[in-house]
């Protein structure tokens, strides 16, 4: 029986079209330690046999619930919409073609609990690109950074793999501090970045040196879609400012600071002059 040492933990499955592949994902969540888990499935609006195979593994399973959306929202509404219902006080997102390990919550839930200023707990990734290759991904950039202002710059620089955080499990206080994932100028167009912007400004990121997460990228996978323009540069830039402006750790001074830090780069580049006005005009 779940006591106090075992708080619940929610897994959320955002999907869309996922049919083929998405039994792995769940049967890896089946097969967790964790002995107080739940599964929330949110089929958007799938047109192939998704919402079929999540309802046939929710049957099987009391712990799983599925929502049904009336449209299709976009994986960030989604994804919003999941941490929202979500009743566990941790939760960590499984995407649809992603698969954890046995261990990865007990693993990571223990690593937040020896660390109460930690907002999210991560390990490193094994990714199975499109060509069939397998790289190890690693993100150790935060490793032992405590000061909100330094994570704030390491996050600002978006080094190589700052996305394999979002496989953690995070607080659902630093969903309610961050106010979910927010949608920029092109709209979904890499938000997971100012999304983990926001938690490391909230608390500390701690990695469990082990690989506990897999993906396997798929040819309709959302992140090879997108085209990496100056356009959607400059609209994450401003999104980033805006995440900045939003934190309620730094103070106005630090928010300058960082923001500074932030208008000399667009993700690796140099900002064009226009960014000054953005600064300006927020207050930065």
């Amino acid at each position: 029986m779940a006591d106090a040492s075992t708080p619940l933990v929610s897994a959320l499955v955002p999907t869309y079209n996922g049919a083929a592949f998405i039994g792995r994902t769940l049967d890896s969540l089946a097969a967790q330690t964790w002995p107080n888990l739940e599964v929330l499935i949110g089929d958007d609006r799938s047109t192939d046999d998704t919402l079929a195979v999540v309802e046939r593994f929710a049957a099987a399973h009391p712990n799983v619930r599925v929502l049904e959306r009336d449209t299709n929202l976009g994986w960030l509404r989604n994804s919003n919409e999941l941490m929202a219902e979500a009743r566990g006080e941790l939760m960590f997102f499984a995407f649809h073609d992603d698969v954890v390990a046995p261990t990865y919550v007990e693993a990571l839930v223990a690593a937040l609990r020896a660390d109460p200023d930690a907002v999210l707990a991560f390990s490193d990734m094994e990714v199975h690109e499109l060509d069939g290759s397998v790289e190890l991904h690693v993100f150790d950039q935060l490793d032992g950074v405590r000061s909100r202002l330094e994570r704030g710059r390491v996050m600002v620089r978006r080094p190589g793999d700052w996305w394999v955080p979002n496989r953690g499990v995070f607080r659902a206080s630093g969903f309610a501090a961050v106010g979910g994932i927010h949608p920029n100028e092109r709209g979904e167009y890499s938000a997971d970045w100012t999304w983990l912007l926001g938690l490391a400004l909230t608390g500390a990121f701690v990695r469990v040196p082990e690989v506990l997460c897999t993906k396997y990228y798929q040819s309709g996978s959302l992140s090879k879609k997108w085209p990496h323009d100056a356009a959607q540069r400059l609209a994450l830039q401003r999104a980033g400012i805006a995440e900045i402006r939003r934190s309620r750790g730094l103070s106005r001074i630090e928010k300058a600071r960082l923001a500074g830090h932030l208008r000399r780069r667009v993700l690796g580049r140099r900002l064009p002059g226009g960014l000054k006005r953005v600064l300006k005009r927020l207050g930065l």
